[in-house]
């Protein structure tokens, strides 16, 4: 008797255990597509490498986009040194026609799809610099970058060096909740803690990308701390990889649109250009080569502007302040 009503039980169970199955990869569909891949998830933290990337497309949204003639890409070097209120008439232009789309650590794939979304917005674009640093085109350790995983394409993914790196980086492809999952789990811990949502420190009164950094660091500036940024930019360099594949593909559909390009190295310091040159003097040829080839191909222009400023017009090693931006305008070609 007991035996049979446990028999009679099995269907249901397995009933329920295939709508909970169901019901669970549903949920985790709807979490993938609405949570884990959306930026407004990490916009809550503005400041953070991901909620940057919200930020900054936020602001251009706000701006007039068939206004910009003039975009800027790269790293938060270039939101410091190229700031379209002090470009603006240099170029003669409006400081609403210029708009820089640089974030905080970015590298070569940041800013390929960071065009890539904003391209059709901008219909009237002319002119994009790009701001290039050695660390932009390295894939090295590039696990470990959240950008990297937020952007990167599944193609992108299989082109990493390592294979280990490989499996990792295509799961997270498929599943952001594992591929993000410090992200996320450390946005959680922050709004549990009552930290979370945050508005952009200058509440987006600044219209033209994610405002310059204030301030000065002295302790930044000098021998020691140069060498600390070089290192971990140059460990254990490589030119091969997705992120130098990803500005080889930014310069060909920036030549396909037929704007004028503009590859600018930005200075640094001089102390920290003397430990690159003392230190990876090799590698840093073999970038700057690099570029070269890459502007040539499309016919154009890469310059590198000498580090002749003193440390009075930094806030750090290798960012500039107000004053050193202004300097910079002045021989920006």
């Amino acid at each position: 008797m007991t035996s049979s009503i446990s028999s009679s039980n099995q269907p249901i169970r397995k009933r329920w255990a295939v709508r909970g199955f169901l019901w669970g990869f549903v949920f985790l569909l709807l979490a993938e597509l609405f949570l884990f891949r959306n930026p407004a998830l990490y916009g809550v933290s503005p400041a953070s490498f991901l909620g940057q990337i919200a930020n900054v497309q936020e602001r251009l949204a706000r701006q007039n986009p068939e206004r910009i003639k003039v975009l800027i890409l790269g790293d938060s070097q270039s939101m410091d040194a190229l700031r379209p209120p002090l470009l603006a008439a240099h170029y003669g232009l409006a400081p609403d026609e210029i708009f820089n789309l640089s974030v905080s650590g970015g590298k070569a794939i940041d800013m390929l799809h960071l065009y890539e979304e904003a391209a059709d917005k901008l219909p009237n674009l002319q002119r994009v610099i790009v701001a290039v640093n050695e660390h932009q085109v390295s894939s090295t350790d590039i696990k470990s970058d959240a950008k990297f995983r937020y952007f990167a394409t599944l193609s992108e993914r299989m082109e990493t060096p390592r294979m280990a790196d490989k499996a990792d980086l295509v799961f997270g492809q498929l599943l952001y909740a594992y591929g993000l999952r410090d992200v996320w789990t450390q946005l959680a811990k922050q709004w549990w803690d009552g930290k979370l949502p945050q508005e952009p420190r200058d509440k987006y009164e600044y219209r033209w990308g994610l405002p310059p950094v204030p301030g000065r660091e002295p302790a930044h500036l000098g021998p020691a701390y140069a060498k600390i940024v070089a290192d971990r930019w140059m460990k254990d360099y490589r030119l091969d990889g997705p992120q130098a594949n990803a500005f080889h593909h930014l310069m060909e559909k920036l030549a396909k649109r037929g704007v004028q390009v503009t590859i600018v190295q930005l200075p640094r310091t001089q102390a920290f250009e003397q430990v690159m040159k003392a230190t990876y003097g090799q590698q840093q040829a073999a970038f700057r080569t690099r570029m070269q080839t890459e502007a040539t191909k499309i016919g154009a222009l890469f310059t590198v502007i000498p580090p002749t400023l003193e440390d009075a017009y930094f806030r750090d090693a290798n960012h500039v302040n107000e004053r050193g931006a202004k300097e910079i305008v002045r021989v920006m070609p």
